[in-house]
């Protein structure tokens, strides 16, 4: 069979994607970058299998039970179900970042009005916030210490609207505009923008539901070919030319998803 010469060759990819180390998690860059105190703890880090590992060692026991051709099929098909789950959950993510970052932004105003420094304000808003939001909010108390301007790169690091607050800030120094009122402004924006984006998120999901719908229809083409006697997983299984036919198949429907993802994933603006 030719799928079975090429076995060697998706043991290696399994074996790569096993030992492929994985990117640090967003929680553990911004310690390093911004630590939230100098008092040195305890570390009570455990030891977590990663999701990836247990995906490719799960069809690395596949592969000699099933055959190459399936366990590829079977790897496709779980990467086009995480891009749907991730493109369900990333526009929630998005707009409560924001929201976050409204909230935090809100509690610098009345820090303000109240008459406290702009360092004060921002360093109790990081305190009452968590995660991206809270590592600008670092970023703007110590630049409002140092007395310069707020970085725009990296937006790796910085939080949701980080630009925006960066251009109020330079107003605000610059021309001596009230840091108060700048800030107001783009908190408004920053609400606004998460409403439309809502709006926009509740319309995307009866496309995105259809998407995985569709996407889900070759398998139940299959169950009802097994019901009428046609033993398609047979042939898909047992054959060159299905395997193949498998592959290509399963390759289809990851990249469905993914364009479909695209096009209902418009974000935040930022």
């Amino acid at each position: 069979m030719v799928i079975s010469a090429h076995s060697d060759v998706l043991w290696c990819v399994v074996g790569a994607l096993v030992l492929w180390p994985a990117p640090p998690a967003p929680a553990a860059r911004l310690a390093v970058l911004y630590p939230l105190s100098a008092t040195p703890k305890r570390s009570t880090r455990r030891s977590r299998v990663s999701p990836r590992f247990l995906v490719a060692l799960a069809l690395s026991s596949a592969i000699p039970l099933l055959g190459p051709a399936v366990a590829v099929s079977a790897g496709l098909v779980l990467a086009a179900g995480y891009c749907h789950r991730r493109s369900s959950t990333r526009g929630k993510t998005e707009i409560a970042g924001a929201r976050g970052m409204a909230e935090a932004i809100r509690m610098i105003v009345a820090e303000l009005r109240r008459g406290a420094p702009a360092a004060l304000a921002a360093e109790s808003a990081a305190a009452d916030t968590s995660g991206l939001t809270a590592a600008t909010m670092k970023i703007l108390s110590e630049t409002a210490r140092l007395g310069g301007d707020l970085p725009t790169g990296n937006s790796g690091v910085h939080g949701p609207n980080h630009a925006s607050l960066a251009k109020a800030w330079a107003l605000s120094r610059r021309h001596g505009l009230p840091l108060a009122d700048l800030l107001d402004a783009v908190r408004r924006d920053i609400l606004a923008s998460a409403r439309f984006a809502a709006r926009i998120e509740a319309t995307m999901s009866g496309p995105r539901a259809s998407a995985a719908v569709l996407a889900a229809l070759p398998t139940l083409g299959l169950l009802l070919g097994e019901a009428m006697g046609a033993a398609p997983l047979h042939v898909l299984t047992r054959t060159s030319a299905g395997g193949w036919l498998m592959i290509t198949g399963s390759a289809f429907i990851l990249v469905g998803v993914a364009w479909s993802a695209r096009l209902t994933s418009p974000g935040v603006p930022q």
